[in-house]
């Protein structure tokens, strides 16, 4: 017999021995399709099932506070059992936390599968902070974010001294771009050198140069050039750039449709070499049409934004190929129902909206308060008590509007850079109630 016979053998004979062994813990249990047996006879003769603990860590929630491009450190984190849940569901307790110098927040490991997530952002040079209030969460990585200027504030900055290989002409100007991993962009012009703004303290960088028509804008692009510079912050570097000439042209192909009684006057056509360095090409009339310079290594956005009477209807910011007919269309408002013009609410209590997708609520004290924000994928939202939070008294005459995004399907979707951007949104008529 060979020695992988024997093997086999000696396995399986092991096997059948400790087959054996286990099957004898069974061999008084009753089953439950025994008529002669008794509920307690099942519980004595069967062995019970262990499972282990279970470990925290699985539901813990962590995430970065946004303010825009810009992380937010020291905002106060709070976690509880989602309101969107009936009284009596199964909970958690309530868990906090502060964000730490680049905005991380961790550590919220009793949070229940569905849970609200509230976030106080503090104002420089302001008593009232931002209050973010998200509803019926269960990611457990989230990015809460509201809207606010891209500053760049702790970018790293690289020196680049740029060369062409020929003199631009008269009636000409430059416009220079940058794109790349954890490149931000650029500043600066030919004449006083550019500086790089970047995630790292050293990498690469592709430097983008678009030569246009002064007094046409860059739909009168008449060339481009690029090159990849290796950057740091701690040493100037020279690049030298071919400028080649763009002679590809395309007729601009884009309609768009509207809610009734909204009126758009414009499509504004953008193009991009990151999300985060682009350009206006053209505020477009409706009706009209254009013959757009493909830049190369751009790519085209537009987005339409339309009001009336108080309501708001944007596209937001949308890829599209430019070669072919791109039919835009725009949202529809939702509709404010509770409270009317003039009503008080207090914490606890309803904001109803109707309409569809995600919807932010939108709270600006008109004298003195915190700004509050309550997403949500219901259609009602209750007020949050701001005490929890830390925040000054949130009462007096409030100004509400109510923005939906039709195309999110969870509240968590609106979290992240640029989570508002590239969606379509539309927004309520504004109405003053009482907060108390």
């Amino acid at each position: 017999m060979s020695s992988l016979a024997r093997t086999l053998l000696l396995f399986f004979f092991a096997s059948t021995i400790a087959a054996c062994d286990s099957s004898a813990e069974l061999e008084d249990c009753v089953f439950s399709d025994d008529p002669g047996a008794t509920p307690g006879s099942r519980r004595a003769s069967c062995p019970s099932s262990v499972f282990p603990s279970e470990d925290r860590r699985a539901r813990e929630v962590v995430g970065i506070v946004r303010r825009g491009e810009d992380v937010v450190p020291g905002a106060f984190v709070r976690a509880e059992p989602a309101s969107v849940f009936p009284p009596g569901a199964p909970s958690a307790t309530v868990a906090t936390t502060i964000t730490n110098e680049v905005g991380f927040f961790g550590g919220l490991r009793t949070t229940p599968l569905r849970y609200d997530l509230s976030v106080k952002l503090d104002r420089a040079g302001s008593p009232d902070p931002d209050l973010l209030v998200y509803r019926g969460l269960g990611w457990r990585y989230v990015e809460p974010s509201i809207e606010g200027p891209r500053t760049f504030a702790r970018a790293w900055r690289s020196r680049v001294d740029v060369r062409l290989d020929r003199a631009v002409p008269a009636g000409h100007s430059l416009a220079f771009f940058a794109s790349g991993d954890g490149v931000y962009g650029v500043t600066g012009d030919l004449a006083s050198g550019l500086t790089v703004l970047g995630r790292a303290y050293a990498m690469d960088a592709t430097i983008h140069v678009v030569e246009f028509e002064t007094a046409g804008g860059f739909e009168k692009a008449t060339a481009y050039g690029t090159t990849v510079v290796p950057v740091d912050a701690g040493t100037a570097r020279l690049a030298t750039i071919a400028l080649q000439p763009i002679s590809h042209f395309v007729e601009s192909k884009l309609t768009v449709k509207a809610p009734a009684g909204v009126a758009p006057s414009a499509i504004d056509v953008r193009f991009s070499f990151s999300r985060t360095s682009n350009a206006l090409l053209v505020s477009l009339p409706l009706g009209s049409s254009i013959r757009m310079p493909m830049i190369p290594n751009a790519a085209y956005t537009y987005r339409v934004t339309a009001t009336a009477e108080g309501v708001v209807s944007d596209t937001g910011e949308r890829g599209f190929d430019v070669d072919v007919l791109t039919e835009i269309e725009l949202p529809a408002p939702p509709t404010a129902t509770s409270p009317l013009e003039g009503e008080t609410r207090g914490a606890g209590e309803m904001l109803l909206v109707d309409g569809e997708g995600v919807f932010e609520h939108v709270l600006v004290p008109q004298a003195g308060g915190p700004t509050m924000r309550i997403i949500t994928r219901q259609r009602e939202a209750a007020l949050p008590d701001v005490a929890g939070l830390g925040s000054t008294p949130a009462v007096g005459p409030y100004t509400w509007t109510v923005r939906s995004y039709p195309t999110a399907r969870f509240a968590d979707e609106l979290g992240g850079l640029d989570s508002r951007r590239y969606r379509p949104m539309s927004a309520s008529r504004s109405r003053s109630i009482i907060l108390r």
